[in-house]
């Protein structure tokens, strides 16, 4: 008898990498604001990194986070065309 993977599990361990998501950006913006800091001179390319790091990162959890749902529809047989949220397709 073949068990069907449980769709809980599976979502709750893709939302559980989505915590890790941010920080990493933030980290890598900083990062690179540091080193553009560095050989440029200036003192403020780490805080717009670290900001801009801040965005892409919450941009990243969205993107993923509307993967998730849809991919729990899709198993549940429910639409996954975005058709039952406002502003998605007709």
């Amino acid at each position: 008898m073949k068990r069907r993977p449980n769709p809980i599990y599976a979502k709750a361990g893709a939302y559980t990498g989505l915590a890790f998501v941010i920080p990493a950006a933030m980290y890598a913006g900083y990062w690179l604001g540091g080193h553009a800091d560095a050989s440029l001179g200036t003192g403020y390319w780490a805080i717009t990194g670290l900001m801009a790091g801040f965005a892409g990162g919450l941009y990243e959890v969205y993107r993923q986070a509307l993967r998730i749902e849809r991919i729990g529809k899709q198993r549940r047989g429910g639409p996954a065309d975005g058709a039952d949220t406002p502003g998605g397709a007709a």
